[in-house]
């Protein structure tokens, strides 16, 4: 009752002061507070303005944070993505206040010109929980992916290991470890995506595994010269590793980065939209719309 008491007491107060006005007054006293009125609402606006930058920007920069996290963190990232929202959340409150000084100076402007182009409303009401919700819910993408990364770019060291085991004599753990090459190599192939990089990565690191597996055949049956066959095509490889590990980089960040742009995207428009609205409203201070 009470907020519909003072909107209808403010709404009387502009009503007001427009039949006091009318269209074409010349009354000096009239455009004083007519000035006075918007100056004043234009300060509250901007003020409130503020306090939803200040409230939004924490969370647009642990969201940014938690993103980074997804293309190049060392663990899961959703615990990031969690508490980044969380911060989009809490914003979420500063939004009324804002939108209604908005709306006030927006009246004030419009009865004294009435041609006045009120200013826009930054966000609406609930964008900020919809933005934290979609990026909160990323995470067990965020996680799986993180994974990925990981069994791509530890591959050619488990390759390495394979070998190292066999000079060593350890034949077992090589077997393991090729079996966990190959479950790797699989995962990537598995995933879902049409980057154009990645099979790059995938013909290549194929050819090792294969001949980390001719090897460890050859070795296992005794047969030194297709171990030595086995071994030169793995050393063959050696360039082409590079250009491949550059190949699976590339299609990481990509891959990455997409899984949060949505959300990203969505909080920097509201950023943008609310530094537009500030200076829409700083501008009125200094020159309240005639």
């Amino acid at each position: 009752m009470i907020g519909i008491r003072a909107a209808a007491s403010s709404a009387i107060a502009v009503l007001g002061l427009a039949l006091l006005l009318g269209p074409v007054t010349t009354d000096p006293a009239a455009a004083v507070v007519a000035e006075r009125l918007v100056r004043a609402r234009a300060v509250a606006a901007v003020s409130a303005l503020d306090a939803l930058r200040a409230a939004v920007q924490p969370g647009l920069d642990a969201a940014r944070g938690a993103a980074a996290a997804v293309v190049s963190g060392d663990g899961p990232p959703s615990p990031l993505l969690t508490d980044a929202a969380a911060l989009i959340a809490g914003a979420e409150p500063a939004v009324a206040p804002a939108r209604r000084a908005l709306a006030a100076l927006a009246s004030a402007q419009v009865a004294w010109h009435p041609d006045a182009t009120p200013t826009r409303e930054p966000v609406a009401a609930g964008e900020l929980a919809s933005i934290a919700a979609q990026l909160g819910s990323s995470g067990p993408a965020a996680d799986s992916f993180a994974d990925l990364r990981a069994r791509g770019t530890d591959l050619p060291g488990v390759l390495e290991a394979v070998l190292v085991a066999l000079e060593r004599g350890a034949v077992a753990e090589a077997v393991e470890l090729t079996s966990q090459a190959r479950a790797d190599h699989d995962a990537i192939v598995a995933w879902e995506t049409d980057l154009p990089t990645l099979p790059v990565w995938i013909e290549t690191t194929d050819a090792m595994i294969g001949a980390v597996e001719q090897i460890l055949d050859a070795t296992q049956a005794g047969d030194a010269a297709a171990a030595g066959e086995g071994a030169a095509r793995f050393a063959a490889l050696a360039d082409e590793a590079a250009t491949a590990d550059r190949a699976l980089r590339i299609a990481l960040s990509e891959g990455g980065a997409s899984l949060t742009a949505a959300p990203l995207e969505r909080l920097a428009a509201v950023l943008s939209a609310i530094e537009t609205a500030r200076a829409t409203a700083a501008a009125a201070i200094s020159e309240p719309d005639r």
